[in-house]
């Protein structure tokens, strides 16, 4: 499986709209999945602390 597919898998996990069938299709690698969620996850996460800071420092 594709690196792309595997992300596209775990963003569509985040939002919850996973179809059954493309669950089903899938061949995903737990190990490539866990990855990929911690590193989006990280990434989502340091998206919105630095959206947050560059927020507040424009308001000082």
């Amino acid at each position: 499986m594709s690196m792309f597919s595997t992300v596209k898998a775990v963003l569509s996990g985040f939002v919850g709209i996973r179809s059954s069938k493309e669950t089903e299709r899938a061949n995903l690698k737990p190990g490539q999945v866990i990855v990929t969620g911690l590193v989006l996850a990280l990434l989502i996460a340091l998206g919105i602390f630095t959206l947050v800071r560059l927020l507040v420092s424009s308001q000082g």
